[in-house]
């Protein structure tokens, strides 16, 4: 039996499961004595990407994309190098785009266009203000160029996502979008493990488990955790 205390009540639990970010459940919410790592663990793994994220609400149509458009630049591998290699903004990003109002009328007014920008980057880069103004101007510049058509002056709503955004509304390590990278040493058995080695019936399920980052992993994840907390305390 644990004793969860949260903003609103305290109370006894079973079994406590945690899909919160792994590193910040354990530094965080634990008192050192039942973390099973530390920060000095942590701080020795390789994060998957951010991403730097742009919304926008358009007063007009875009004929020149459709819903969905990927741009990879020539020296694409050079962006990979700024994720994984030596970390920085990248000089010449690849980038997706989403338009949904191609296909979907209902997220945008008549003769207005929803879209959505994605650019990949490393984590824990540094996100200010002044930082995220240049690199919407960069990015959009060079899209407005790729499809011959004006986006700045008929922007109705704009919204940035990035770095401290992500620590903000996930409490996710050094802003990382998806959690612990896919290396050899960080794959399976190597993750952190689904049940605590301090506390035995607290669990944790997500993307920084076996087998992984991305959707379908994840939920593979929680099936994994699943199978586990019933085969120890089912009845």
């Amino acid at each position: 039996m644990s004793k969860v205390i949260t903003d609103k009540e305290d109370f006894e639990a079973d079994v406590v499961l945690v899909n919160a970010d792994y590193q910040f459940a354990e530094t965080r919410l634990l008192e050192n004595r039942y973390r099973t790592y530390d920060q000095s663990y942590w701080e020795k793994k390789k994060m998957g990407p951010s991403a730097f994220l742009v919304y926008l609400g358009l007063n007009r149509r875009l004929p020149g994309l459709l819903h969905h458009n990927l741009y990879l630049d020539p020296s694409w591998d050079e962006h990979f190098h700024s994720i994984f290699d030596e970390p920085a903004w990248p000089e010449n990003p690849s980038y997706y785009v989403s338009c949904p109002s191609k296909t979907d009328k209902t997220v945008a007014p008549t003769g207005c266009e929803n879209l959505f920008v994605l650019v990949p980057v490393a984590p824990g880069l540094e996100d200010n203000e002044s930082i995220r103004n240049e690199y919407f101007t960069k990015t959009i510049t060079h899209l407005e160029k790729l499809i011959g058509e004006n986006i700045r002056s008929h922007i109705a709503v704009r919204r940035i996502f990035a770095h401290n955004d992500f620590k903000q509304a996930y409490n996710a390590f050094k802003g990382t979008a998806l959690g612990m990278s896919h290396t050899l040493l960080q794959t399976a058995v190597f993750r952190p493990a689904h049940q605590s080695k301090k506390v035995p019936n607290l669990f944790y399920t997500g993307s920084y488990n076996h087998p992984g980052i991305g959707v379908p992993m994840v939920i593979i994840s929680s099936q994994i955790v699943s199978k586990e907390i019933h085969k120890q305390y089912g009845r």
